[in-house]
C-alpha cells in the first residue's frame, strides 16, 4: 500500500481563522479543503510563511498570532485577522469548520487531525 504525502509533511505554516461561521477553509479547486498556508521561502520563518500566504491565499492581513503546535513538519499558528476572503491566483473556495456540523465539502485528512487537536486546545483552555 503506497502512502499519499500530505501538505503538512513538508516545512510549512499553517493558519488557524476563527470566524463566526467557523474555522476557515480553502481549496484551489473545490476538492479537498485545507487550512490556509504553505511553504517557507528561503530564510523566512514559519510565523512569516503563515502571515504571508494567509495574505496571499485570502486577502487577509492578521493582527494577532499565537503558536499552537507542531503538526508533522508544520508549525500551526491561530491568527486573528481583518478583511473578508477574496479568491486569489492560487485559492477559488473558501469553507467553514464547526464542529459537530455536517460538512458539504471534503476536507483533508490532515486538516481534520489539525482542527481536532486544536479544538482539544480549546476545551482544556476553557476548562482551566
Amino acid at each position: 500500500m503506497a502512502l499519499i504525502s500530505s501538505a503538512y509533511d513538508n516545512r510549512r505554516g499553517s493558519v488557524v481563522v476563527e470566524t463566526d461561521k467557523g474555522v476557515l477553509l480553502v481549496s484551489s479547486s473545490g476538492g479537498y479543503y485545507r487550512l490556509p498556508g504553505g511553504k517557507p521561502k528561503k530564510g523566512e520563518a514559519s510565523i512569516q510563511t503563515a502571515i504571508r500566504e494567509l495574505r496571499e491565499e485570502t486577502g487577509l492581513r492578521a493582527y494577532y498570532v499565537n503558536y499552537l503546535f507542531k503538526f508533522h513538519a508544520s508549525k500551526i499558528f491561530k491568527i486573528r485577522a481583518k478583511g473578508i476572503p477574496t479568491p486569489s491566483n492560487e485559492i477559488h473556495h473558501f469553507a467553514y469548520y464547526k464542529p459537530g456540523k455536517e460538512m458539504d465539502v471534503k476536507v483533508s485528512y490532515n486538516t481534520r487531525k489539525i482542527l481536532s487537536k486544536y479544538y482539544g486546545l480549546e476545551e482544556a483552555e476553557a476548562k482551566s
